[in-house]
């Protein structure tokens, strides 16, 4: 009788473990739910934003009529103007942010000076010299 009851409880103890162990509390439940959905919503809108995407470059190359040489040599120039006018304000933006590294640079260079003449103030006040000078 006391084996069968020990052997009962150790089973309703594994159960029961077993079920804390894999049950999610519902307010954790509840959030991983919501960013389930959200992340489903944004998936669907890609999906619309692609296939609407998709149907607008059909249309573009359907439609496209065959121009002359002369229009073609245009457009060329043109795109590679605005490749090259990107290309420089890509570099410019890369040479401000290397003056913004310099600027950073000499600014700490400055502090570490501030906190230098700080540390020697400090051992003045903690070790005074005699060092006065009358004017």
């Amino acid at each position: 009788m006391k084996k069968s009851i020990i052997i009962f409880g150790a089973i309703f103890i594994i159960l029961l473990m077993v079920s804390n162990a894999t049950a999610v509390p519902q307010s954790y439940g509840k959030t991983i739910v919501n960013n389930i959905n959200n992340t489903n919503q944004r998936i669907l809108l890609l999906e619309e934003t692609l296939e609407l995407n998709i149907e607008k470059v059909n249309d573009v190359l359907y439609n496209v009529q065959s121009k002359g040489l002369f229009e073609n040599l245009l457009a060329l120039i043109q795109f590679l103007i605005d490749l090259i006018g990107k290309i420089i304000n890509f570099i410019k933006a890369v040479m401000q942010i290397g003056q913004l590294i310099i600027t950073l640079i000499n600014l700490v260079k400055a502090l570490i000076n501030v906190i230098n003449q700080f540390i020697e103030w400090l051992q003045g006040l903690i070790n005074p010299e005699v060092n006065l000078v009358i004017q």
